[in-house]
């Protein structure tokens, strides 16, 4: 009997064959699906062009884009815009303005709380149900928000409608890399972004053509349905399988793979599937006394809540920083609609530059370079004059160029040092910092009321911390996933010594009865160690 693992199935049927290729395009097809509802706010939220008749006996005075004593209680309003935004529909103007941003506040609010408390449901129950089971609540709660009778219940419908997106976006990212081989993740996890970026672009000419805010809405939300075909052709992660002992599915789904990629006769006549490591005889070893995974093991450890930490601040800036660079560079073109529909195209380039640095210089080093690049700019920015608007806005947009960049490499990175078992709720907690600097960034900006261009300032300092900071997180690329505390660990003693190219692999040396690991001694060792394993413990297990 012959065990391999899940990469070394994908290293023999192909890491990225004809099968993954359509598991990736239509699980990512759901960016642009969300990316709709993360930008939703900006044009069903749009302030009118309006006239504030003064009620004033027989005299009747105009105003423009303005009230009097900031309200309309002296006013009859005309609305001179063509686009009924839910703005004009309830009057959210002068007094009552406040009210449009916290539509995106309390929406990007229940972004947070869904990965904050739900980020971990996918570990439990699967990958694939959870993003279905979330799939529907977004389609129903955004589609019943377009026939919302009042604001707040709009609210409400919207707030729920971003816990679910939440779930989307982490469980939809999450399976699709865990259904791809080592040497694609990286790629993969980048071009991600740019499915999103094609969202923004998509969505600004949709917004464009639409007169009224719930024709807009409901678009949006029904666009959804098509995705309820998922399950028909996407399969559960076999790396979730094989850690919640559903071994036999695993193996199923992984031949249904190598089928679909003309690689079925590639695999050995009698196998099992595995999680890496086991014994001498290459079968998986017992061990009664490990405890599984949660999220408390992210900070029980000193080194693994250090680079927890990291993770999060460093969610956190991107975040703050791609939000805030977005809005602040809103007016480029004068135009709502082009202006959104640039901060979104930007971003392809930015993934093809990372596409083709990270698999050359390391998840770390690029992460780390796009930072600084991006902290610089927005730094420098502050001490331009602010007659030169056309240098301003080109270091605005070099920012936003590569805190796009940066922020692919984020999910790329953290994907792979997080362990299978806790992956989704890692995910879930860097989500989090994610979204609070997402909420705050509109805040950040407002310190350009004390100082002219200081919101750049603070943009660039956060930015550039984070880009240092960095490089204390382990090197990951051209390792395996981790399936425990022990390989993080492991990437660690990896990461000190020397290149990922000189780390010993483990090879597969099949012969007619067993699979033995090629290493110095006969016990066999972590992929991502260079020396003997120091004790058994070192080695993951899982029960049989």
């Amino acid at each position: 009997m012959r065990y391999l693992t899940v990469d070394d199935v994908f290293n023999v049927v192909g890491q990225f064959g004809w099968s993954q290729k359509i598991y990736y395009f239509g699980l990512n097809l759901l960016q642009i699906f969300t990316a709709f509802h993360m930008l939703l706010n900006v044009f069903t939220g749009l302030e009118p062009s309006f006239k504030c008749y003064l009620k004033n006996g027989s005299q009747k005075e105009e105003l423009t884009n303005k009230c009097f004593n900031n309200s309309i209680s002296y006013c009859d309003i005309s609305y001179t815009s063509e686009f009924n935004s839910f703005v004009s529909e309830w009057n959210l103007i002068c007094s009552e303005k406040y009210k449009v941003p916290l539509v995106q506040s309390i929406w990007m609010g229940g972004v947070m709380m869904g990965a904050l408390m739900l980020g971990g449901v996918a570990d439990v129950v699967g990958r694939l149900k959870t993003l279905m089971v979330s799939l529907i609540g977004t389609i129903a709660f955004e589609g019943f928000s377009s026939f919302a009778p009042t604001f707040f219940i709009m609210l409400g419908l919207r707030f729920f409608g971003g816990v679910c997106c939440a779930l989307v976006i982490l469980s939809s990212f999450v399976l699709s890399q865990e259904l791809v081989g080592t040497n694609y993740r990286s790629v993969c996890g980048i071009m991600i972004a740019a499915f999103f970026a094609v969202g923004i672009g998509i969505f600004s000419v949709l917004a464009a053509s639409v007169s009224d805010w719930r024709t807009l809405s409901f678009i949006c939300s029904v666009c959804g349905i098509l995705f309820m075909l998922l399950p028909c052709y996407v399969p559960e992660s076999p790396r979730w399988l094989i850690i919640h002992g559903r071994r036999d599915e695993a193996k199923a789904v992984l031949e249904h793979i190598a089928r679909r990629n003309g690689k079925f006769e590639e695999l050995p006549t009698h196998w099992e599937v595995t999680v890496s490591g086991g014994d001498e005889d290459g079968k998986v070893k017992v061990n009664k006394s490990k405890k599984s995974l949660g999220v408390c093991d992210l900070i029980r450890h000193p080194y693994i809540f250090m680079l927890t930490v990291i993770q999060v601040y460093s969610w956190f800036v991107n975040s703050a920083t791609y939000y805030g660079l977005t809005m602040a560079a809103s007016n480029l073109g004068g135009n709502v609609y082009l202006s959104t529909a640039l901060s979104g195209l930007i971003e392809i380039p930015a993934c093809l530059i990372a596409v083709a640095v990270i698999d050359r210089l390391g998840r770390r080093i690029t992460l780390c370079g796009f930072m600084l690049v991006g902290g610089i700019a927005c730094l420098c920015i502050q001490v331009l004059p602010p007659s030169l608007v056309s240098l301003t806005t080109s270091l605005a947009l070099c920012g936003k160029l590569s805190i796009a960049a940066s922020f692919s490499v984020c999910y790329v990175h953290s994907a792979e040092i997080f362990p299978t078992p806790i992956r989704n709720s890692g995910m879930g907690i860097v989500s989090v910092a994610a979204r609070i600097g997402g909420i705050i960034s509109p805040f950040i900006l407002m310190l350009g009321d004390v100082l002219p261009n200081l919101q750049f300032t603070a943009l660039g300092l956060m930015t550039f911390l984070s880009g240092l900071l960095n490089l204390k997180l382990p090197e990951t690329m051209g390792l395996p996933m981790p399936e425990s505390i022990a390989d993080i660990l492991a990437m660690k003693n990896a990461s000190s010594k020397d290149s990922s190219d000189d780390f010993q692999y483990r090879e597969l040396q099949m012969d007619e009865e067993e699979v033995v690991l090629n290493t110095d001694d006969s016990r066999s060792r972590s992929p991502y160690s260079k020396g003997k394993p120091k004790d058994e413990d070192q080695v993951p297990l899982i029960e049989d």
